[in-house]
């Protein structure tokens, strides 16, 4: 039955995401979900049907996206689902985002921990920084403006504004990107998340030196201090 009820999620999935050409289109869905997988087979404990579904369908109710939050749900109920799986697979869905989570995630289950650390891998490295530049591209945003530095502390509404003036594909980064490595949470994913965070750090180095701009290099070594430090404190 599981089986069968994956496959079927998978199908929904995979036609929901069909159309989308920002970043979060099926391939990103389908990364998570292999992700998952193979987290799954180093951490133990945990419901792999929850975990596989949920990976699925962490982004139907994205803001983002335009989703208005019952679409997970509705399509859930359709599949007469018994209540308890069907909660515990929304409970996933809606602690897993970096909107709602932040870089200090608390979760109440290890299936939340999986499906989050799945999505934040994605979100990092080599596809994370194509991902953050079709993104900024898909929605009319400018790739970088040297005049205008991160703001720090965000809150939850302003990282939400896509429309603020610090927010730009690069700026993304700092907003986001560099803090996801002390926001994953199981063993499993932690060495790749890391791995994943180097590339991004060689980047931005690469980035800002081919325009001659020490002073964002400068900024970045002092903004990876500071998560260090915080990373350290909280240790």
């Amino acid at each position: 039955m599981a089986d069968s009820m994956l496959s079927a999620i998978y199908a929904f999935a995979r036609d929901y995401h069909s159309k989308d050409k920002s970043g979060h289109g099926f391939d990103h869905i389908r990364r998570v979900y292999e992700n998952a997988c193979a987290l799954l087979e180093k951490e133990k404990g945990a419901d792999a049907f929850i975990v596989k579904a949920a990976a699925l369908l962490h982004d139907v109710d994205d803001h983002k996206l335009g989703g208005d939050g019952q679409q997970a749900q509705n399509f859930l109920q359709s599949l007469n689902l018994p209540v308890d799986k069907m909660n515990k697979i929304l409970a996933v869905i809606k602690s897993v985002g970096f909107s709602e989570s932040g870089s200090s995630p608390d979760f109440a289950s290890i299936e939340q921990a999986l499906v989050s650390d799945a999505d934040k891998l994605d979100a990092m490295g080599a596809i994370g920084i194509c991902r953050t530049l079709v993104f900024g591209a898909a929605r009319g945003g400018e790739m970088f403006d040297e005049a205008v530095f991160p703001k720090e502390n965000l809150s939850k509404e302003e990282y939400k504004n896509l429309n603020r003036k610090e927010n730009n594909s690069i700026n993304h980064f700092f907003d986001k990107l560099l803090k996801l490595k002390n926001a994953v949470k199981t063993e499993a994913a932690k060495a790749e998340a890391q791995k994943r965070h180097d590339y991004m750090v060689g980047f931005l180095r690469e980035f800002f030196a081919e325009q001659n701009l020490s002073g964002w290099n400068d900024y970045l070594t002092e903004y990876l201090k500071k998560q260090n430090d915080s990373a350290s404190s909280a240790a």
